[in-house]
């Protein structure tokens, strides 16, 4: 991480002296017992009086497991993407990297034999980290909005045991930049209902799932005038996480990364649609994969989702 950020965030936390490698990936939130209720209940209105959409929610995916595969070790599984868009879209004007963690998943799951709830995130440090920003009020503004954040996970479950997994490995080559130069036509909503359709229906023919989406510019306040349109959609493969997340040696923890967000944006006046997201091989730095298979699968869908987006007639942004 370089110099800026580390010194950010070390200010940020209280850190004095030299700098530990060790960088915190997820702050965890255990709890005795179920705790879905209290959960659910947090994230209506306490979390929304936070400024935070729920665009996309995803309960029971544990369920759809258990239905689509015939097993499942966990009694609790939900994807719970949320975005604080008011406080984002001023950051994106700085820095658009930051929307590839933005939604981002405040997961809950339960293993069926465990007596305990787990709620957890990743920090700002290890999103800026792996989004590659520097710019200083970006950082700055990013980890006071995460702040609140725990401090409302806090307040709702004030016995809980709070921890983080680390990580020390170097984030290398953590993006995926892609974009596509097109004929801009008089009323841009044309290409762009084009465009989302064409990457909905690709990626869906590959057995990918479309599991969100959310439209920055929507709204009455312009704040976003740099952009003429900023969307996310979140993806998922559920082979994938099933492997990943469920049963036996299986990473649940890792669903902090569920479902992943691909972002695009066309800048005022241009006729070139960017296109971003963080690649899964931050899972394996963050959280390392000692079973060959899953690791395997990262792989391959690492490879894929490229590929896809070079079949969509993207080339990669230099």
């Amino acid at each position: 991480m370089n110099k800026i950020l580390h010194t950010a965030l070390a200010l940020s936390m209280g850190v004095t002296g030299l700098l530990a490698t060790v960088q915190n990936s997820t702050t965890t939130y255990t709890m005795k017992g179920n705790v879905e209720s209290a959960y659910n209940t947090m994230m209506d209105k306490p979390i929304k009086a936070l400024g935070y959409r729920l665009p996309d929610p995803r309960k029971g995916v544990n369920a759809v497991y258990k239905k689509q595969y015939g097993s499942t070790t966990l009694e609790l599984l939900s994807f719970m993407t949320i975005v604080n868009d008011k406080k984002i879209k001023p950051l994106l004007e700085i820095d658009p990297r930051l929307a590839g963690f933005n939604p981002f998943n405040l997961v809950i799951y339960k293993h069926q034999n465990k007596d305990e709830t787990v709620v957890s995130h990743l920090t700002a440090s290890a999103i800026l980290d792996m989004l590659n920003i520097t710019d200083k009020t970006v950082i700055s503004e990013y980890t006071k909005l995460m702040s609140n954040l725990d401090a409302l996970v806090t307040q709702t479950f004030p016995t809980a045991k709070i921890s983080h997994h680390t990580y020390s490995d170097e984030i290398k080559d953590s993006m995926m930049h892609f974009e596509i130069v097109f004929d801009r036509p008089e009323d841009l909503d044309d290409y762009i209902d084009e465009i989302q359709e064409k990457v909905e229906e690709t990626f869906t023919k590959k057995g990918y799932v479309m599991a969100g989406f959310f439209d920055y510019k929507q709204g009455k306040e312009n704040l976003l005038p740099s952009y003429d349109a900023f969307w996310t959609f979140s993806l998922c493969h559920f082979p994938y996480s099933y492997a990943i997340f469920d049963n036996e040696g299986a990473m649940p923890e890792a669903s902090v990364f569920a479902p992943c967000t691909m972002y695009m944006y066309i800048k005022k006046g241009s006729n070139t649609l960017v296109i971003g997201m963080p690649r899964l091989s931050n899972w394996n730095v963050l959280f390392p994969m000692k079973d060959k298979k899953r690791l395997d699968f990262l792989k391959k869908l690492d490879k894929d989702i490229p590929a896809t987006f070079i079949e969509l007639g993207a080339k990669v942004k230099i």
